[in-house]
């Protein structure tokens, strides 16, 4: 082996390459990280106290299907809530039994705020949860609703306050899946659901919103009438946290509540199916969102880096000052970019370290085609109609 201070051209200007990855990564990716760190820091630096005559009466809408045993912890959380102004909980029950019923019915003998409404056993061939949703914002009374699942838990007596702090026309929350037994997501999981966090929190945060988590979230009731409620995306399951909250949103009407009093568990017997469920469902509606190429594409520089800094090494062989150069670009890619994504990660509730996330950031993309396929085949079961077999 002999040291040689030549460099081919070649073997440059992929080192020149390497040196604008590197600069991507570190500087308009590593930005696009930290908003939710940066959210979340301004939203648990400010003071809310809960005896602030500024709170207005909200409505909370609850769509209860099938889990009475959730829903009454649930409404313990949200009866018990610290909120200085009054409030009302509205059931809208699609169980089609009784469970759900006698629930709401017991608890509302004590408390004069819970309501409960139906939807109807004969409806078909529409999305039961958005006629949920649109009978619970028909039914409430306060102008500010509040949208949960029975399967959420809240995470503290102050998840109201913090919701409706923003005093925006609408209102983001986080939500995280969380298993019965409180175990974790497996690490793909985690990474996929903090990186789609990560990616709606920091759209929100540039005045660019387009979607957010349908397991917790806040608009003004008139906000959805006026946009004609769900009618955009009448033929389809889903829709109703992505597609219709990138109709209803814009530049100054959008506030992002991310803290930890603001971020509920949604909690299952199944996670992972609930995962893969939410996954393949927002895979097919978010065809027709906006693109965040900042984010998406970060994955595929961190591979094309890897490949360039090969290459470079191996054409420059035996100039150690390329070889050396294009290790430490790397290193000063996965270093930065794992001490962000750890802070980023507990930001949005889904804590990964530097050392988990680098890994799992680079066989996202191959996880993320997975799931594209998935929600490709059987398309139908993404619509409210079934197309009909030809004889």
């Amino acid at each position: 082996m002999y040291f040689d201070i030549h460099i081919p051209v070649i073997a440059l200007s992929l080192l020149g390459v390497l040196f604008i990855f590197t600069l991507l990564l570190v500087t308009v990716y590593r930005s696009r990280l930290r908003l939710p760190v940066k959210c979340r820091e301004r939203r648990e630096a400010e003071s809310i106290d809960p005896s602030d005559s500024g709170f207005e009466p909200v409505s909370v809408v609850v769509y209860a299907r099938d889990n009475s045993a959730r829903l009454e912890k649930l409404l313990d959380d949200l009866l018990n809530q610290d909120y200085p102004a009054g409030y009302e909980i509205i059931v809208v029950n699609d169980s089609g039994g009784y469970a759900c019923s006698d629930v709401v019915t017991r608890l509302a003998l004590t408390h004069n705020n819970l309501r409960m409404t139906f939807v109807p056993d004969k409806a078909h061939n529409l999305s039961r949860k958005k006629l949920a949703v649109t009978l619970g914002l028909k039914a409430v009374r306060n102008p500010f609703v509040l949208l949960l699942n029975a399967e959420c838990r809240l995470p503290s007596r102050l998840w109201l306050a913090n919701m409706v702090y923003n005093h925006c026309p609408v209102t983001l929350g986080q939500a995280v899946i969380a298993a019965d037994d409180d175990s974790q997501l497996p690490l793909m999981m985690r990474l996929d659901d903090a990186n789609t966090a990560i990616t709606w929190i920091s759209a929100a945060e540039r005045r660019r919103p387009f979607r957010g988590n349908g397991y917790n979230m806040a608009y003004n009731a008139s906000t959805f009438f006026d946009h004609d409620g769900f009618s955009g995306s009448l033929n389809l399951q889903a829709g109703d946290d992505d597609l219709f909250i990138n109709k209803i949103t814009n530049e100054s009407n959008t506030g992002v509540a991310l803290s930890a009093d603001s971020i509920v568990k949604i909690t299952t017997s199944r996670p992972r199916e609930l995962y893969s469920q939410l996954k393949i469902s927002h895979n097919f509606t978010g065809r027709s969102l906006p693109s965040h190429p900042v984010i998406s594409l970060a994955p595929a520089v961190l591979w094309l880096s890897i490949f360039t800094a090969i290459a470079t090494s191996w054409l420059a062989y035996p100039n150690m000052i390329a070889i050396i150069a294009s290790v430490l670009l790397l290193l000063v890619q996965w270093i930065t970019i794992g001490m962000t994504w750890s802070k980023a990660s507990k930001a949005v509730g889904l804590p990964l370290s530097g050392w988990q996330a680098l890994p799992a950031l680079l066989w996202l993309p191959f996880h993320n085609l997975r799931y594209r396929l998935a929600s490709r085949r059987n398309s139908s079961q993404h619509y409210t109609w079934q197309k009909q077999k030809k004889i």
